[in-house]
């Protein structure tokens, strides 16, 4: 017998793209109930919950109690389902002991890192100025498209109501060309990453060095962890500071390690396996570079460069998502015709995939759902609709969730199984954080061979394919 249930896990299981969840929206939509709100209660947060009148509180809180127990038994009949009893109701458990035990942080680190995006940001600064032949307010956007576009006379792409756009996706496409948007977009990034990371990590740690944050179960519409307050899932990728960062994750004692064991393109993977083609397979079974095997192929030669091999991965990844010849093309900077050429030949050489995205729209346009392989069942309502973009989304959508969101539930299992591991073999280790597709522990030096071995076993043997999964271990 579990010793949880959750009524808003059931809800999210069965409708993960909604957004209204709240008991205040599930009471209006399944017993046509208006809930009292905390507004009502507490006059607009002008008064604080313990300043309720007590009857007033009494009935606010026993209408939770209420509205969830009437809840629970609209779910009586599939209070079962595998999803539910076997993967979200465990890792509750999970969730909580690594929301306890938080991460440790390196104060000085941080320090250090402030620094260095403070002078990558004023340097950025100096040479905007140079290459202006002026001062002006960078964070203005009328005035920055002023310069680039008035003063300058730089290629304009985007218009607005009252000038020109400046986003990051006009200055990117401009940063190829012209160093004064390269400036612009790393001055962006350093002061994004002062006040919205570095402060905000800064202002989160205890008195232990420790943060912690908060992993949402039922949020993310891709069956993804998602945490806030900070967002761990949300460390930037930017140049050196991924790798300054990480190093500001720090052990809880002295002699305790941090590992982090991650899974290895896990999403081509799955989708060698889920479209059984045997080229794909083959490769992985070889151990060969993915995305050197599908550069030689698209590119037709033995030399490939890094920026070949670069665009090759790229198309591995976005195939997955079902990505048209026009939106590659934005996303790696090249042509349609070469996006198209490029899309052609990944199925040429991978053609069972070709076949397998085919029969998952066709399943979907006659039973309206696609499953995990973890019995998940994602409903697709617009993949018959007479819009044809509307209808090309929902096709997008049904031949991804399969791959993107059976690899949500292989991390979750994982961290239920290695959790039950650590428990059962009464080890002082712990599973401390996960982002995207890794899991970091903090991990008590005897422990490392045994812990790291059993990861490793755990890991890699979540599904029966034709090939394992593959988790590269760095201490």
């Amino acid at each position: 017998m579990a010793k949880f249930y959750d009524t808003l896990l059931w809800e999210y299981i069965k409708n993960p793209w909604y957004k209204g969840l709240s008991l205040d929206l599930l009471a209006v939509r399944y017993f046509d109930y208006k809930m009292i709100s905390y507004d009502d209660v507490t006059w607009k947060w002008k008064i604080n919950f313990r300043e309720v009148n007590l009857q007033n509180a009494a009935n606010y809180s026993a209408e939770d109690v209420y509205v969830t127990a009437k809840l629970y038994e609209k779910q009586a009949d599939i209070r079962n389902d595998k999803v539910l009893k076997d993967i979200e109701i465990p890792l509750i458990e999970v969730l909580k002991s690594m929301e306890i035990s938080g991460v440790k942080i390196d104060k000085e680190k941080l320090k250090e890192i402030w620094e260095k995006l403070k002078i990558d940001a004023e340097n950025s600064e100096k040479k905007i100025y140079e290459l202006a032949w002026c001062e002006f307010n960078i964070k203005s956007p009328k005035q920055v498209w002023e310069i680039l576009f008035d003063k300058l006379w730089l290629p304009a792409s985007k218009k607005t109501k009252t000038g020109y756009s400046v986003d990051n996706e006009v200055l990117e496409s401009l940063a190829f060309k012209y160093d004064i948007a390269k400036y612009l977009v790393e001055y962006r990034q350093a002061t994004k990453l002062l006040s919205t990371y570095i402060e905000w990590l800064t202002k989160l740690i205890d008195k232990n060095w420790k943060i912690h944050t908060s992993y949402n179960q039922a949020v993310a519409a891709t069956w993804r962890l998602s945490s806030t307050n900070p967002n761990l899932q949300n460390i930037p990728v930017w140049a050196w500071i991924w790798w300054e960062i990480r190093w500001a994750f720090i052990p809880f004692e002295k002699d305790d390690l941090i590992l982090a064991a991650d899974y290895s393109q896990i999403e081509v993977r799955l989708l060698a396996v889920l479209s059984n083609d045997e080229n794909l397979l083959w490769a992985f079974e070889q151990n060969l570079d993915i995305h050197l095997e599908t550069a030689y192929f698209i590119f037709w030669k033995d030399e490939i460069s890094k920026d070949e091999r670069k665009i090759a991965k790229s198309v591995n990844f976005w195939v997955i998502y079902g990505i048209s010849p026009f939106w590659l093309s934005k996303m790696i900077w090249i042509s349609q015709a070469e996006a198209r050429l490029y899309i052609d030949k990944f199925y040429e050489k991978y053609p069972k995939v070709l076949d397998y995205f085919t029969k998952t729209i066709e399943w979907c346009r006659e039973k309206w759902y696609v499953e995990t392989m973890f019995w998940r069942k994602r409903y697709i309502p617009s993949i018959n609709d007479s819009n044809a973009i509307i209808k090309k989304a929902a096709e997008r959508e049904a031949i991804n969730m399969p791959i993107q969101w059976s690899n949500a539930d292989i991390i979750k299992i994982a961290m239920i199984k290695l959790q039950k591991f650590i428990k059962e073999k009464w080890l002082k280790s712990e599973l401390i954080m996960q982002v995207h597709d890794e899991l970091v522990f903090n991990v008590k030096k005897e422990e490392l061979d045994l812990l790291k071995s059993e990861i490793q076993n755990i890991m890699e043997n979540i599904i029966k394919a034709p090939i394992k999964l593959v988790v590269d271990i760095n201490v």
